[in-house]
């Protein structure tokens, strides 16, 4: 079984939520992500801030000074780096998201992308179980 440890990315670009929107924008175009964790400075994930967040800034030039963490997300879906690539894959298919961040022990210690998923699977010859099996008993794959 491969476990997210092995297959995220350990270097994570985050930002704090006392960042004004203007600063979210330019880290997350500077390092071409669609999104980032929020993260305290004690190094617990508080939020998540995406590209749908940030598109006031587009519309009010005041929104550009507001703090990242009155647009976050804070109800973010996360993994642990112990779990299966499966159970990422349950999460990626349900929710449509592009990225989890890994929390060990409530700290930030990676991100896994549906990049990291299809990269892997370049190298493994073993595909995934469907991940709604589990989810929905009733599911059967038809041929």
């Amino acid at each position: 079984m491969t476990a997210i440890r092995d297959i995220m990315s350990k270097v994570v670009v985050s930002i704090r939520p006392d960042a004004s929107m203007m600063d979210a924008v330019k880290v997350l175009t500077k390092h071409h992500l669609s999104g980032a964790p929020v993260i305290s400075s004690d190094g617990k994930l508080v939020g998540f801030i995406s590209e749908p967040n940030l598109m006031d800034v587009l519309l009010d030039a005041d929104v550009r000074k507001e703090k990242v963490s009155e647009f976050m997300t804070t109800e973010v879906q996360f993994v642990r780096p112990d779990e299966s690539i499966s159970e990422a894959a349950a999460i990626f298919a349900m929710y449509g998201i592009r990225r989890l961040p890994v929390l060990d022990n409530g700290r930030l210690v990676g991100v896994l992308t549906r990049r990291d998923m299809l990269s892997h699977a370049l190298f493994d010859p073993e595909p995934l179980e469907e991940p709604l099996t589990e989810l929905i008993p009733g599911l059967v794959e038809f041929n």
